[in-house]
This record gives structure tokens, sequence and C-alpha cells, in this order.
């Protein structure tokens, strides 16, 4: 066993330890003190389970949400230009090993997972027998479902990597062997479906419900349909299944839309009835990790912030995401609330300067762009806001229950698949369609979902499936097509230095660097996993 490996191991149990210690006070978050937070005196009571689960919902995630999730979900979908080198690699499919985002995206799964199996482990072998059953299923299930969602991103963006469920067997064999994608999404979805089955409390906002497990596997067996088909026809039993998981959330949750989709995006909506999973992260929590830092990198320039930082000057969505919306003049509302454009006028940012009016010649990004601290009741800081990140909607929901109905159909004039799809388009002000198919769907849920670091996964099932579609959407983006953007000029763009034209491997991320060279196992032959 190589010295530096057991260093590695250790530091991956140790941080989990010290999330659990880290978790933060607010009406969500409630820290115990320090010394209250050994195995032999916590998990005594019903609020020591609720939180030790608290971490889950912003820290474990945190190297996830600060940079990485864009950079791939978006960057490597083809929605950004950028002056950024590293953001590039992902647009390019030029990144290598040791880039910083893809580590930090591994590690951070993995951080979520570690974090997932100490506490239901702990929940299971350590909690008082006075804790009602019920309860404790209960807060296993919260991170069985944590576990679930990241192993649902692990097998989409590398496909086979090792299934872990206790940490000490990591710590006593830390070259751990990858096990098959397949066997990696039938894991998560195992998880998933104990979630849906015990996450039974009446439970605080912003936590996971049986709604939010039944939204996920809706995701996922739509997934397994499309990585199961081998290029040939979508597995019908998972998308039954997905047909039945979106139903039940739709007809049953009580979620709904909201009325204006820009309000997704103020912090004052934060767990509105259209959320169904989100990230919850605190303000002020003087804690590094619980916090979103995402308007730092984005917001187009300092004064938008008012906090010292506001670097996304550099970087702008794509042509191509500005032609698949409609183009400067679209009606679809939900550009606006995407990507800025030069005249474009926001009342909610500065507003005691009457508002921000957006001049200049690219189109940055203005999704998760909140503003000041004036503007957020003194909720803004460096690198801090407290605007929850979505990582599951109802619109997605009521997209995949489309797309599960259509199934293998080359188009559906379905009622329910129509009245779902058109719920979603009609709130961002289009028309109605009365047929759809994959590719309204696809185009739907990628307007609907942009820059919320859902877009290659889209990309990823549709290659699992139709491999030469996927690489054709890829073809006809022009990823690196420099363009202007003036009221009084126009949309100008220039001619791309090369053409990009993905192959196979570029649909799965490359593996990071310290697990090949580390672990000499790592690239073995992955072993199946053996399910109980």
């Amino acid at each position: 066993m190589s010295t530096r490996k057991k260093i590695s191991g250790n530091i991956f149990c140790f941080t989990a330890l010290l999330l659990f210690v880290t978790a933060c006070g607010d009406d969500f978050f409630d820290r115990p003190p320090l010394d209250q937070i050994v195995e032999d005196n916590f998990y005594q009571t019903e609020q020591d389970l609720a939180m030790a689960t608290a971490p889950l919902y912003n820290s474990a995630w945190f190297d996830f949400n600060d940079k990485a999730k864009i950079e791939v979900g978006d960057a490597r979908a083809g929605n950004m230009l950028t002056n950024d080198p590293g953001r590039m690699q992902f647009v390019l499919f030029s990144t290598h090993s040791s880039n910083e985002r893809l580590n930090e995206m591994w590690r951070s799964l993995y951080l979520v997972i570690t974090n997932a199996n100490l506490q239901m482990n702990n929940i299971a072998e350590k909690a008082s027998e006075d804790i009602p059953e019920m309860v404790r299923l209960h807060r296993i299930a919260e991170a069985r479902f944590m576990r679930g969602t990241a192993y649902y991103y692990l097998a989409s963006l590398w496909g086979d990597v090792p299934i872990i469920t206790r940490t000490e067997h990591v710590l006593q064999n830390p070259n751990q062997r990858r096990n098959p994608r397949e066997d990696v999404l039938n894991f998560a979805i195992r998880d998933l479906e104990f979630a849906a089955e015990h996450l039974v409390l009446s439970d605080a906002d912003g936590r996971v419900t049986e709604w939010s497990a039944k939204g996920m596997l809706a995701r996922l067996y739509l997934t397994r349909a499309h990585f199961n088909s081998n290029g040939g026809a979508l597995v019908e039993s998972d998308l039954q299944k997905a047909r039945e998981h979106a139903r039940d959330v739709i007809h049953s949750s009580g979620a709904r839309l909201m009325d204006d989709y820009a309000d997704l995006f103020m912090r004052r909506n934060n767990n509105n009835p259209e959320s169904l999973f989100a990230l919850q992260w605190v303000f002020g929590a003087d804690e590094w990790g619980t916090h979103n830092s995402t308007q730092a990198y984005y917001a187009v320039e300092a004064r938008l912030t008012g906090a010292g930082d506001g670097w996304g000057g550099g970087t702008s969505v794509s042509a191509w995401l500005i032609d698949l919306f409609g183009g400067p003049e679209t009606e679809d509302q939900r550009r606006k609330a995407t990507f800025m454009l030069d005249g474009d006028h926001y009342p909610e940012l500065l507003q005691s300067q009457g508002g921000y009016t957006y001049e200049g010649e690219i189109a940055p990004i203005k999704k998760y762009v909140i503003g000041t601290a004036a503007d957020n009741d003194g909720n803004v800081g460096f690198m801090e806001t407290d605007i929850n990140t979505y990582m599951l909607r109802l619109a997605e929901v009521y997209l995949t229950y489309a797309q599960a109905i259509l199934g293998n159909n080359a188009q559906t004039s379905d009622s329910e698949a129509l009245y779902y799809f058109n719920q979603v388009r009609t709130r961002a002000g289009l028309d109605p369609l009365s047929s759809i198919t994959y590719i309204d769907i696809f185009e739907e849920k990628w307007k609907e979902l942009a820059y919320e670091a859902q877009n290659w996964y889209e990309l990823v099932r549709l290659f699992n499936w139709q491999p030469q579609k996927a690489v054709s959407i890829v073809e006809s983006q022009n990823r690196n097509t420099s363009f202007t953007y003036t009221r009084a000029g126009g949309l100008e763009m220039e001619d791309p230095p090369s053409a990009i034209s993905p192959n196979e491997s570029d649909f799965r991320l490359q593996y990071p660097e310290a697990e090949v060279t580390v672990n000499p196992y790592f690239l073995d032959p992955p072993e199946p996993y053996e399910f109980d």
C-alpha cells in the first residue's frame, strides 16, 4: 500500500468528519457545540439526526457548485465562450486529467458519498433506541438520496467508477477497483427507491421529500432507458418507470410551476413550490463552503455585486445558445433571465440606482446573479450569497414525463405529454405545439435548464442512444465562434478558427490524474458489483 494513497484515504475520511462538524447555524442548520460531537454522546435525539445530515445540503457539494458544475454541465455542453483557458478545455474537448474543475467535480461527488455513508452507518449503528424507527429510516433515506444522486453524476460523467459504501473499507484497502457504469446507475436507483419509500416525515423547508426522490428517479430511469438501449430502441421498462414516477410527482406532490420564470432566480423565492431538490446555502456562517459563490464568477462587472468580486466580464454564452433561444429578438422570456444582451434592463439589480442596464458586446450570464447586499436584505458578501442552487425542478419533471411518453415514437400528440410540455413552453411566452418530437423536447429542456448545469447530461443521454445525432448537434454548435452583439449593429459572428467534432471518448470525462497515477488497479477492467 503506497504511503501517498494511505494519506489520501485518511484525508478523505477526515474531510467527511470535518463536514459533519461544520454544519452552520440558522433556521435550516443548527450546529451543536463541537465538544458534543463524539460518537458516544451524539445521535441521541431526533434533532441530532437532523443536524447530522445537514451538511449534505451544502458543504459536501461546495466544490461541485463552486465552478465545476457549470464548466461541466454548460461549458462542455457548448453553451459558453470564455477567455479562461481551463474553462475552454471543456468547450473544446481538450480537458486533461489534471484539470482543476474535473478534479473538484470528482472530489466533491465522493465527499457527498463519504459523508452520506458516514451518517447512514452511524445512524444505523449508534442512534438511540428512543428515537422512533421511522425517524431513523427517514434520515438514512436523506443520506441515501444524496449518495444516489452523486452516483448518478459519476455514472453519467465517467461511467465506470468505484462504488463505496463504507469509509473504513477504503482505509483498509485504498486501491479501490472500478465498477461498471450499469452497476453504478443501478446502485443509484436502489438508493433513490429506498429514499422514495422512507422519506416520510414532515420536514423543514428545503429538505428532500419522497417527491424529490421520485422526481430524481424519473430522471435516472430515463437515463437508463438511453444507456441500455445499445443504439437500438429505448428500454420500454425503464420508460414505464420514468412515466410512473414523473406522473406521481405531477399529480400528487402539490408542486407547481412558478408563474414567472425569472422569479425562480430571486433569493426571496428560495424553496418555492417548483423546487424539488436544491442545495441550501447560508449567508454569514463564517464557515467556508456553506455559501453560494456562483455570482462571484459570472456577474459581468464588480458594481453588480458591490462585494469586490464580479469576474464574469470574460465569459459569455455561445452564439449557438443565443440562436437556440431564437436570437436577440426572441419572444422566449427565459432568454433574459438566463443571459444578458446589450440594452437589457434588470430592475432587481442596483435597485437604489433605478436598476441595471447592461451595455456591452458579449452575452454574460444572468442566472444566479442577484445583485448587491442592498438588493438582497444584506445577504451578499465577497464570493457569498444564499440563493439556492437548483438540482431538480418540477419543469424538468414535466419534460421528462413528456419524453418518457414519447418513448421510441417519432412524434406524439398524447394529451398529457402535450399538456405538460406546453405548460413549460407557454410560461416562457411561446405558442403551444400540437405534436412534439424528441428534438422538440430536447431543445425545450435545454432552454429551460441552460446554466443550471444539466445540458451536458442531455447530450450524454442522446449519445448513448443515437450517437451520430449527438455528434451532429455538437458539430452544429460551432463552439469556438466569436461574436459581438449591440442594439445598433445586431449580431455579428466570425468564422470559427477550426471545426469541433467530438469522438466517443469525448462523451466521458478523463479520470483525475491522482486516481490513475496512485492506484495501480484503477484502470483494470471494472469488476461487477456484488449487490445484496
